[in-house]
């Protein structure tokens, strides 16, 4: 069994330690997504979630999709379609987006799609804010 971490892990890794500031500083909630399940977050983004901290909430979502894990189902095609755009066409964009909570609820918030690069590996930034 290889204990060498998937380059991913690598990559988070190094955007949790450059985007410090970000991530601990601005009001909103943040993420960075590469894929599932290598994406990472903020506290508040957890705590708008209803989770004690980052760290719970990604072990919530666990391999899992993001999508089914933290997005309510009648969202789920406007992320993938507007995180497809920013991914591919490099075209930022603010959309409303509902997510299920920890405990069962809903929260309504605005998402902007912001596509960035990171040592040459595409990914976009998420900042969420509820609206």
């Amino acid at each position: 069994m290889s204990t060498t971490a998937h380059p991913h892990e690598e990559i988070l890794k190094q955007i949790r330690e450059e985007f410090t500031e970000i991530l601990g500083q601005t009001t909103q909630g943040v993420y960075f997504y590469l894929d599932d399940p290598h994406w990472t977050c903020n506290e508040r983004l957890a705590s708008m979630l209803g989770f004690a901290s980052a760290a719970e909430l990604l072990k919530a979502a666990g391999a899992s999709s993001l999508l089914d894990v933290l997005v309510a189902p009648d969202s789920r095609d406007e992320v993938v379609s507007t995180y497809m755009n920013a991914a591919q066409n490099k075209v930022a964009a603010s959309r409303s987006i509902t997510w299920k909570t920890k405990s069962g609820g809903t929260l309504k918030t605005n998402v902007i799609f912001v596509p960035i690069s990171y040592h040459g590996n595409p990914l976009t930034l998420h900042f969420v804010t509820p609206v």
